[in-house]
């Protein structure tokens, strides 16, 4: 099996950038809110990620036109939150300027659909393209050993973390942008 994750650090107004920019390539894509759903075949299909709660999916119906359900004991039925679908916790103000981060993650393995990889690889791609990695724990000096690579950050989100009116949380690390020379 192969996992993939990201870790994220977004404002809504990021998320709305990056999900507009996976619409554009893949317009067939659908956010669906990790909420117990109302029958098996009607996953609770959200216009937009913002409008999800804490835990949402990526899901293209292309690939997957069918999403395997799970029907619990008190008859709550719950999508998948990985493998046919990519997962995304978002982003959230843990405090007014705090903001903790969340998480792409996606899973395949041999036998998964080849269009899953392809799609997955994709998304990835535009998430580069619409972030930055460029963080450095905050109170360490620049230098190699300061530096996070792990958290992929929002543009505004950023921004805001550079002009100081936002805190950026990764775990028990804050992060701030990495200083320029």
């Amino acid at each position: 099996m192969t996992t993939r994750q990201a870790q994220l650090l977004l404002l809504p107004e990021d998320e709305v950038a990056i999900a507009a920019a996976i619409l554009a390539r893949y317009p067939d894509v659908r956010f669906i809110d990790h909420v117990a759903w109302d029958s098996p075949s009607t996953p609770p299909v959200r216009e937009s990620v913002v409008a999800c709660h804490f835990g949402a999916s990526i899901w293209s119906p292309r690939i997957y036109p069918e999403l395997p359900v799970d029907i619990r004991s008190n008859g709550t039925i719950m999508g998948p939150q990985i493998g046919p679908v990519v997962q995304w916790l978002r982003s959230r103000e843990v405090s007014p300027g705090v903001l903790a981060s969340g998480r792409w993650a996606a899973s395949f393995t041999d036998s998964s659909a080849a269009a899953m990889v392809e799609f997955v690889g994709d998304i990835w791609k535009i998430l580069f393209r619409e972030t930055f990695n460029s963080l450095q724990w905050a109170g360490a000096t620049l230098g190699r050993h300061s530096l996070e690579r792990r958290f992929r950050v929002g543009k505004l989100a950023y921004k805001d973390a550079e002009e100081g009116v936002l805190m950026l949380k990764g775990g028990q690390m804050i992060l701030r942008p990495e200083r320029r020379r």
